[in-house]
């Protein structure tokens, strides 16, 4: 005998509502006839829903901006107008829009604020607590979404575990008996509290957890009872935000540090960036929570028919995206998004159905024509292209197995061959790639100052003598300035007073002189005080442009080659040349904000005084360095500071120190020179419609 088939709860639940959708609303839905208002203890606004029949369950979720309460009624129809005033302070107005076989309510808030729903026969209670406040104080006997409140005996906290994230945060992940235990969670003075309804914590949980040395922001995890309910306290340390979920019968807390440094999340591009909203079911099938997404961001939903399972979900002020992939990862789910038709099915059996395309796709381009194409370059080099598109074997190349490429040098170009589709995708990589490299003007100032100062004072002591006897007829000259003949006068021979026996008088042609002499018949004595005393100064400016491509070496020189002759190895003699040249080498690259990064280097030498070999010597001031510059402004490279003191004095042994009359017998001389050597760069993006031009 043949085993007749059976069929699945899931495929006659899905044959059910197919037959219902065909059938009037009349037959199998009822009506929303009527709602009131009013108010509880604790500024809780309840809104009664009355219908002609047994009240249906009510799904529904709550967003922050604009903070609104959506509610679904699946199978209802409504009698009541599409707007409805309710006037309390916090729950301000109602919408009912009726569309599919169901009816939606929208209740709009003033601030964010959370909801229960119970039913009693034909009446649906909707609970909307005003900020902070706890409803379920007041209304011990609210289910939240409609579902009934869990048998006492069988609630419980089964396990408190503590782990540590992948990006530093610190999760407190608690097992409940049933999923259905009412909690709430706020956070106070820091501190976040979970409230579970009832005496459901066990003796053996009733402890301190102290989780420090995870480095995470959590410090300790209390577990105790007060006023008869389980609470849970988790004390974090520092700026922190937390993230509450609850799929099925485990809640996970997560707590992650708040840093301007944390970019985790940026860079594996796991960021969930969708608008927030709050899901709070007990035991509801994941397509239905799935079609509540769906509705929420007005994404067009196709679910696999292995697409099945009931799950509970507590999730309060969640992005959709990051709620959505919650749902999906309790239940081996995967998603793909392509333009606004959001796709859902088992993880293995969309890798299954990507692994078929990308096999189907690779037989196509096996089996695909090939086809020549010829390509222009425009800008770059189409040698460093075909590099790029060939790449260093198969593993790095662009190209296909059958394709190839090959350069037209003569007019830049490259004859590429492959199929249509890979041609046309090189086509669109080497428009991007051949654009105008953008250009850099770098403007270098070097400026050489000097500042020079001297004194000299000296003194220089001459004369000379005539002795007239009648034996002979002589000059004598003190001093050893040679013997000259005298006249027969007995006077004194012309220039004789001119033989210096202390000279220390200042030369150069800008020395000031002082001459007091004093004469007889027979002797001159002269006295010549000079003194120099010179105070100037100089600025020397050097200015090398240069304009050079992004990422492209510049050099500009000018100077002088210094020739010498030098010995071969043969013993022979050849001319070689030193450089005494101001340079500027540079190389730039510019930064997605505009600013310059620039490799440089700065030369500004001079001859200088030539080696005991004949070889000259070159003077070096040179800066090599790397610096961040925005565009147009200018920094300083480096500067050298030099001064040079020099301090003398000459004098006669003896005579010399001699108070005051010492100065007629010695010589001072002061000198002070600074030279100051600095280097400035300025860069200048060059502006792309001028440089077309």
């Amino acid at each position: 005998m043949k085993n007749k088939p059976v069929l699945k709860a899931s495929t006659v639940r899905v044959l059910l509502y197919t037959v219902l959708a065909w059938l009037p609303l009349s037959v199998w839905g009822v009506t929303l006839k009527k709602m009131d208002a009013g108010t509880l203890p604790g500024d809780i606004v309840e809104l009664r829903l009355m219908f002609d029949g047994p009240a249906p369950e009510a799904r529904g979720y709550s967003i922050e901006q604009p903070p609104r309460i959506s509610l679904d009624l699946p199978f209802t129809r409504s009698d009541l107008p599409k707007y409805n005033e309710v006037g309390f302070q916090n729950a301000q107005s109602v919408t009912v829009l009726e569309a599919g076989g169901r009816t939606r309510l929208v209740i709009n808030l003033k601030t964010t604020a959370s909801f229960t729903t119970k039913t009693d026969g034909n009446v649906l209670y909707v609970y909307v607590g005003a900020e902070g406040s706890n409803p379920r104080s007041v209304l011990p006997t609210v289910a939240l979404s409609g579902a009934p409140l869990a048998d006492p005996a069988s609630r419980g906290i089964t396990h408190i575990d503590f782990h540590r994230g992948e990006e530093g945060e610190g999760n407190v992940v608690i097992t409940l008996a049933n999923p259905n235990i009412p909690m709430d969670i706020n956070e106070q003075g820091g501190r976040i509290r979970l409230e579970f309804q009832g005496n459901v914590l066990p003796g053996r949980l009733r402890n301190r957890l102290d989780v420090m040395d995870f480095a995470t922001p959590v410090k300790f995890i209390d577990a105790r009872v007060e006023d008869g309910n389980g609470v849970v306290i988790i004390e974090p340390e520092g700026e922190f935000s937390h993230l509450a979920y609850q799929t099925d019968n485990t809640l996970t807390v997560s707590v992650k540090p708040v840093s301007d440094k944390d970019f985790g999340r940026d860079r594996k591009g796991l960021s969930y960036k969708g608008d927030k909203l709050s899901l709070n079911f007990q035991d509801i099938e994941v397509r239905a929570v799935l079609q509540l997404i769906a509705d929420f961001t007005d994404l067009n939903l196709v679910a696999s028919d292995t697409v099945s399972g009931n799950v509970t979900l507590r999730l309060q002020n969640v992005p959709w995206d990051q709620a959505l992939d919650i749902v999906l990862k309790s239940k081996g789910l995967d998603k793909r998004l392509e333009g606004n038709v959001l796709t859902v099915a088992p993880a293995d059996e969309i890798a299954a159905r990507e692994r078929q395309q990308l096999e189907n796709d690779k037989q196509i381009r096996e089996l695909a024509p090939v086809y020549t194409d010829l390509i222009q370059i425009n800008y770059a080099d189409a040698e460093e292209i075909a590099e790029v598109l060939a790449g260093a074997g198969e593993e790095t190349s662009l190209l296909t197995e059958r394709g190839s490429v090959q350069v037209v040098a003569r007019t830049n170009s490259l004859l590429v061959k492959d199929t249509q589709e890979k041609l046309d995708e090189l086509r669109a990589l080497i428009q991007r790639l051949d654009i105008p490299v953008r250009q850099v003007m770098i403007e270098a100032r070097i400026v050489n100052m000097n500042s020079d100062f001297t004194r000299d004072l000296g003194v220089k002591w001459s004369g000379a003598t005539d002795l007239a006897s009648n034996d002979s007829n002589r000059s004598i000259g003190i001093g050893g300035g040679g013997t000259t003949a005298g006249n027969e006068g007995g006077t004194p021979s012309a220039g004789v007073g001119n033989n210096p026996f202390i000279d220390f008088g200042v030369t150069g042609t800008n020395a000031a002189t002082l001459a007091i002499g004093f004469a007889t018949n027979s002797t001159i004595l002269n006295l010549e005080l000079s003194a120099i005393l010179s105070d100037g100064g100089g600025e020397t400016v050097s200015q090398p442009k240069v304009i050079t491509a992004d990422k492209t070496k510049a050099v500009i020189k000018s100077g002088k080659e210094i020739p010498y002759e030098e010995k071969t190895s043969s013993g022979a003699t050849s001319v070689a040349f030193k450089d005494a040249v101001l340079s500027l080498e540079v190389t730039p690259q510019i930064t997605p904000e505009g600013s310059i990064i620039m490799d440089v280097t700065v030369t500004n030498d001079s001859q200088g005084a030539d080696a005991p070999n004949g070889v000259p010597t070159i003077n070096k001031n040179e800066v090599n360095t790397q610096v961040l510059v925005r565009d147009g402004e200018t920094v300083v490279l480096g500067g050298v500071f030099t001064q040079e003191k020099q301090k003398g004095t000459v004098k006669v042994p003896v005579l010399g120190d001699i108070p005051y009359v010492g100065r007629l017998f010695r010589k001072d001389t002061k000198s002070d020179s600074k030279t100051e050597l600095m280097i400035f760069i300025t860069p200048r993006v060059i502006n792309d419609n001028i440089t077309l031009r």
